[in-house]
């Protein structure tokens, strides 16, 4: 007689995702399941490994549909501009430095035109966040550069702790600490753009 496993008895998966103990019974066609094998053999993962990677990354993707349209309106933007800057040098802007240098100024100069024009007036948390930092460098942090550089080298930070590190998602923050809801994010970017993965 067969002896039944037991509930999340067996080989113990390996990868990403762990304390797999849920079934999901699916029919895909051929072309489907083919592609998808191509697709983990390329990153290295089971083939389970790579229909769950694909599943979370498609309702991630739904919760960012969550942000605010006109953050999302300029993200697609960007990547229009991007394709079209590649696709004039024939390029990667991660690669090539004209190309890196003629993307910066295209996205510079989409922002200057969709942005409104006029007076700058230093907005009240901009002012309170300045009230803290010492007399010497306050100046400097009431100008639109320095609040720009500063959020952009939170990014950055981010993006470059590499949180999906052996292969497993970390919590980058101790306990207690702000854990940012774009962690996912951040570590695909970091595989996308300190890693260049994707060519």
């Amino acid at each position: 007689m067969t002896r039944k496993r037991a509930p999340g008895g067996g080989r113990k998966p390996r990868g990403e995702f762990k304390g797999k103990t849920a079934t999901l019974a699916t029919r895909v066609t051929p072309k489907t399941r083919a592609d998808l094998e191509r697709a983990a053999q390329k990153s290295g993962r089971s083939l389970s490994q790579e229909v769950e990677h694909r599943l979370d990354g498609s309702i991630r993707r739904d919760r960012e549909h969550d942000r605010k349209r006109h953050v999302r309106a300029l993200a697609e933007a960007v990547a229009l501009v991007t394709e079209r800057v590649e696709g004039a040098t024939e390029k990667r802007w991660l690669d090539d430095t004209f190309t890196g240098d003629a993307l910066r100024h295209a996205i510079e100069f989409l922002v200057f035109h969709f942005a409104p024009h006029g007076a700058l007036e230093v907005p009240a948390k901009v002012k309170a966040a300045a009230a803290k930092v010492p007399p010497a460098s306050r100046e400097r942090s009431l100008t639109p550069i320095q609040v720009g550089e500063l959020e952009a080298c939170g990014v950055i930070g981010w993006i470059t702790m590499n949180l999906n590190q052996g292969g497993r998602l970390l919590r980058p923050a101790p306990p207690g600490t702000h854990v940012p809801l774009e962690w996912f994010t951040y570590a695909q970017l970091f595989s996308d753009l300190v890693q260049k993965g994707g060519r």
